[in-house]
């Protein structure tokens, strides 16, 4: 256990479990509100979201250099947290209809708010746990605390995955079968509740207040020596120092210089860490897409694209006990820089198996043309058997109500030939061959439905071209297509019923251009027609990821037929597919993230650990700059091609960060006692100093202070003007007290 109280240790876990339940439910929920509430394009969507994690990653060098210079880690944390209360608060009031606000606007300034909330606090919370042990004696206790943290952390977002977008979906509030309120509502009371739990352990902390503006003093002293190193002349200033920063010991002393070093080693070894967040964000974006591309069938329930994120916490929580650090760690203990390496390979692999599961998806998934290529969709609502050709593609036999594709095509005009048997399914057709010429357009489907008129002649009838792609959230996709005269008195209408009672209505035109009439890509079906002599009904079930036509077809004033397509056929693939390499990207956030924190507070000067922290928080925000980059140029055709480039880009950059690392030089980690703790570690004046040698057995310095008007500052004085090569590496300091005549022995290592 450590030095101070383990109910510091408690609040402090504590109030990161809530802001980590809150911040990911909130986040997993936040792409389905840009586009379903906010009405935002899937791509203006995409781009936003990954701003917003951007903002949030970014956030922390503001809090890091408030925490080291100006205010300390508590009142940050705090003050933070209170900003992103507001920020959720108004997230949650911008998806109340009744509150008649603008809900872009205030959705927007919400989420500005949260991320300058939950940024500002990321680097003070760990580093904050980290001050309420002493170093390097609580060393172990401290490794354990951050595998602790982390394990708490993937725990809130676990939970947060799951009880956040259940509160959405499982209410209905305001008229829909979505409560985005409650989904951001339930964050917010999370927000408040761990603002209560941290100012409730207070009294137990040990706060460690900023000493002076070391971030000002950091930018000075480099900008100082780089100016000195570029006008250096070797002629003038003779020879060259080691360090361009030893330009700069004049002016600003050894151990700022000292520092800086150390910092700047470590800056220099977070440079390929951005590549390494590039790929693990995607699993909010790409991974999610990837999943809404496999069926999702389990035991009878059907899971939700975004549902799946909750596969890496959850195996993150698993493999937590089990890996180096870990309470019963299988691997073997390595250095965090190694435990680095190890995790960046294999997050490349993960990607490697997501670029492998997406070639297999492009296999079974309708592709859609390309720029100068088209393609021609076969619909056949006969009940019987057609045959159709295509010139210069050859013969095509479509069964009874089935679907044909034949594509990629060049963009031309294709003439085709339909012909069915004369008697068909019982009907006597009067006509039995037509022919039609077909012009395409780029870069979609041509969609011909083969049918009959109401005098028995084989007809055809054309939808208006599209892309035919599956949506991005999973769901399957249905057109209704209406093929008649409704006439001018019949007011055909056609209800589609979810099993949630919600009905969508499609009012066919009095008119439809050549017969026919179709609707907007709607969900599932249930579907009813009625008005004047026109009656009759249907339902069916619609699979994840396909993309369905129903066709309706009217004939001698009634529904003569209902045949449901699927042109994009659903998915095929199972789920289970994608779970190695989320179990693969899983155990590398345990290897990577875990250790980098460790790294970060533990090689950092004690007066920099924050700013250093928010440094590695700062290479998350880069990462997802570089995502938002690559989607926004478009510069990969296929995802999967995109996919083994990441892998290998990542590759080869843990290579580069291994030789790096070869070069780092570990160092010890400086001993803990800060005078400027709000707890003191000595109250009082100290009435006698002795100083000695720990490994030998030399005389000891001592300063007698018997005087009262002596004390401790006074002998250490003294002791500061002796010759400095007269102080042992490693002393025992005897103190004595006015209260007590016990002399206690600390030991100190020379800085």
């Amino acid at each position: 256990m450590p030095h101070g109280h383990p109910t510091s240790i408690f609040c402090i876990i504590a109030t990161e479990f809530c802001e980590r339940f809150s911040f990911c439910g909130l986040r997993t929920i936040l792409s389905l509100y840009l586009r379903n509430i906010l009405c935002l394009h899937e791509n203006a969507a995409t781009v936003v979201y990954h701003i917003f994690i951007m903002m949030c990653y970014s956030m922390p060098l503001m809090g890091a250099i408030l925490a080291d210079n100006y205010i300390g880690r508590y009142r940050v944390i705090l003050y933070f947290s209170i900003i992103y209360f507001v920020g959720t608060l108004l997230l949650c009031c911008s998806a109340i209809p009744p509150l008649m606000l603008p809900p872009t606007s205030m959705s927007m300034i919400g989420l500005v708010l949260i991320a300058t909330g939950t940024g500002g606090i990321k680097p003070c919370v760990a580093a904050f746990g980290g001050d309420q042990f002493r170093l390097p004696e609580d060393n172990n206790q401290l490794q354990k605390f951050f595998s602790t943290f982390y394990c708490i952390v993937n725990l809130g977002g676990f939970m947060g995955m799951v009880v956040t977008p259940a509160l959405r979906r499982g209410v209905m509030c305001f008229g829909d079968d979505a409560c985005y309120a409650l989904g951001f509502g339930f964050p917010a009371v999370l927000v408040l509740i761990s603002i209560v739990i941290f100012v409730m352990g207070k009294p137990w902390y040990r706060i460690k207040q900023p000493r002076h503006n070391v971030t000002l003093k950091f930018v000075a002293c480099a900008w100082y020596a780089l100016k000195k190193r570029i006008n250096y002349d070797r002629n003038i200033d003779g020879p060259p120092n080691e360090h361009w920063l030893d330009y700069s010991i004049d002016k600003y002393g050894e151990k700022l210089v000292t520092d800086m070093k150390i910092v700047f080693s470590i800056l220099y070894l977070y440079l390929p860490v951005p590549i390494f967040w590039s790929l693990f964000d995607q699993q909010g974006s790409r991974w999610t897409f990837q999943a809404s591309r496999l069926r999702s069938e389990i035991f009878g329930i059907t899971l939700m694209p975004d549902q799946l994120q909750v596969m890496n916490p959850a195996m993150v929580l698993l493999m937590i006990p089990v890996c180096p650090g870990g309470a019963w760690p299988v691997l073997p203990e390595l250095s965090s820089l190694h435990k680095m390496f190890a995790g960046g390979i294999l997050a490349a692999m993960a990607f490697f198996c997501a670029g492998i599961l997406q070639i297999s998806i492009e296999r079974s998934t309708l592709q859609v043309p390309g720029h100068h290529q088209t393609g021609i969709i076969l619909l056949n609502t006969l009940a019987c058997s057609v045959e159709l050709a295509v010139s210069g593609e050859g013969l095509v036999r479509v069964g009874p109500g089935g679907t044909a594709v034949v594509t990629p095509l060049p963009r031309l005009i294709y003439a085709i030939v339909a012909t069915c048997p004369k008697n068909c399914a019982g009907r006597i057709m009067k006509q039995r061959c037509i022919k039609i010429n077909l012009r395409t357009v780029s870069g979609m489907f041509m969609p011909v439905i083969v049918g009959q008129n109401s005098d028995d002649q084989l007809s055809f009838y054309f939808m208006d071209p599209g892309p035919f792609a599956k949506s991005l959230t999973g769901k399957p996709k249905l057109k209704v297509v209406y093929i008649g005269d409704t006439g001018p008195n019949k007011n055909v209408s056609i209800a589609v019923e979810t099993d949630k009672r919600l009905c969508d209505v499609y009012f066919v035109s009095d008119a439809p251009v050549d017969h026919i009439g179709e609707s907007a890509y709607i969900f599932r079906w249930r579907a009813t027609s009625a008005g004047g002599e026109v009656s009759g009904s249907g339902e069916g079930y619609l699979r994840v990821g396909g993309v369905y036509v129903l066709c309706l077809r009217e004939r001698l004033g009634r529904l003569d037929m209902a045949v449901l397509h699927a042109p994009n056929p659903p998915n095929e693939l199972n789920l289970a597919w994608i779970v190695p390499q989320y179990l693969l990207v899983s155990m590398a956030e345990i290897m990577f993230a875990v250790s980098g924190l460790e790294f970060s507070f533990t090689q950092a000067p004690k007066s920099m650990k924050t700013i250093t922290i928010a440094a590695w928080y700062m290479s998350v925000a880069i990462g997802n700059l570089i995502v938002i980059l690559v989607a926004q140029a478009k510069i990969f055709q296929s995802r999967a091609m995109e996919f083994f480039v990441y892998a290998g880009i990542l590759t080869a950059a843990m290579l580069i960060f291994l030789r790096m690392a070869h070069g780092y030089c570990a160092r010890t980690m400086e001993g803990d006692g800060s005078s400027t703790e709000s707890h003191p570690l000595l109250h009082g004046h100290s009435r006698m100093i002795s100083v000695h040698s720990a490994t030998t057995s030399t005389q000891p310095y001592s300063h007698s202070c018997a005087s009262r008007e002596s004390s401790a500052t006074s002998c250490l004085v003294h002791m500061e003007r002796a010759r400095t090569s007269a102080w042992p590496t490693y002393t025992v300091v005897h103190v004595g007290t006015p209260s007590t005549n016990d002399r206690k022995a600390t030991t100190l290592a020379k800085d």
